[in-house]
């Protein structure tokens, strides 16, 4: 990560710390490097991170889930296929 996204990435880390360890759906996408819009779609899918409803309208992320999630879909080669299974 460039400079600007490692401290982007700190920040949010503290952020999460204040708030239990969870990160909001914006912070969360900073964190995992998409839209919010990307994870939105994806949590219609079925196929993004673990997230937890805070509320009605509010959509919240444990850190531990989003680095789990990262983690799960480390590759070696553009050719290895992704699954998007649990």
């Amino acid at each position: 990560l460039a400079d600007d996204g490692q401290m982007n990435t700190k920040n949010q880390k503290k952020e999460a710390a204040m708030n239990g360890g969870f990160l909001r759906a914006p912070g969360a996408a900073g964190y995992v490097g998409l839209s919010t819009s990307t994870l939105a779609k994806m949590r219609l899918r079925g196929d993004g991170p673990l997230y937890s409803k805070a509320g009605a309208r509010i959509v919240v992320y444990a850190i531990g889930d989003l680095d789990a999630w990262l983690f799960a879909r480390r590759r070696q080669s553009t050719s290895e296929e992704i699954s998007t299974a649990a």
